[in-house]
């Protein structure tokens, strides 16, 4: 009888899924960071709700969509009351959900972080709130490995590129660069690129800088097109920009849309 007792204890282990605790009763993601996983988890829908700007398709989500960030509207924020949410760091929004004393708001930090980081900092968030994941969360710690492996062997050695947020229109570049965030600053700690002089994350770039940048550098407008689907790769000479939902979110998605550029490039 025990050994019975026993074996059905462990299959119902076994089989026990990845879900939000019983005491938890309603979860918005308003960041793209932890709503893409969420979505690693199986547990998107689950989901009460997300942001416009999180890079999920109409196909994938069908629940509720959000303005997301200041944007959100009063009747919004009366739908937040008695919810879980997590949101992107974000100093005006942290003072609005803050004051709602009935929202337990969330806040994912990944500004400065590689994609590892801002996982982890993720799980962290969402442990409190999830059970029986511990299987999802290493499947999706394998999957960030192998992204990172294949970006790695693709990406030439030393290469000189500046990563540019959004697209080049008409030739002209978008008016700041990525460096120390997300892939790119992944790439720059590991000296496997050569980018653009600074500490700060973004920046708006200097001319003069950018004149000393070595003549074969590569220049590269990272463009998120968010909820749509698209997937494209616009070149011209050494300028080019790569479109790729969630290029902009770090963890996931941004390594995917890194190797997407990269298999398409070299």
């Amino acid at each position: 009888m025990r050994i019975f007792l026993s074996l059905l204890f462990l299959s119902f282990h076994l089989e026990a899924a990845c879900e939000f605790k019983t005491t938890v009763k309603k979860v918005i993601s308003l960041s793209g960071t932890s709503t893409v996983v969420f979505k690693e988890l199986g547990l998107l829908s689950k989901l009460h709700g997300i942001s416009v700007f999180n890079p999920i398709s109409e196909k994938a989500f069908s629940g509720k969509v959000y303005p997301g960030g200041i944007f959100l509207s009063h009747n919004s924020l009366s739908e937040l009351e008695r919810s879980v949410v997590f949101y992107d760091e974000s100093r005006d929004l942290k003072k609005v959900l803050g004051s709602r004393s009935s929202v337990k708001a969330i806040e994912i930090h990944t500004r400065g972080l590689t994609p590892q980081e801002s996982i982890d900092g993720a799980l962290k968030a969402i442990a409190p709130y999830v059970q029986n994941c511990e299987e999802k969360i290493t499947n999706l710690n394998s999957k960030i490995k192998t992204l990172e492996e294949k970006i790695l062997k693709k990406i030439p050695n030393n290469l000189n590129v500046v990563f540019y947020l959004g697209e080049f229109q008409n030739g002209r570049a978008p008016e700041f660069v990525m460096v120390n965030d997300g892939v790119v600053k992944w790439l720059k700690d590991l000296k496997k690129i050569k980018t653009y002089p600074t500490e700060l994350a973004y920046v708006n770039w200097s001319s003069k800088l950018m004149s000393e940048m070595p003549v074969n550098t590569m220049h590269v407008g990272v463009k998120d097109p968010g909820r749509d689907n698209k997937r494209e790769i616009k070149r011209s000479s050494k300028r080019m920009t790569f479109i790729y939902p969630g290029s902009l979110v770090p963890g996931v998605t941004q390594l995917e849309a890194f190797l997407y550029w990269a298999e398409s490039i070299f």
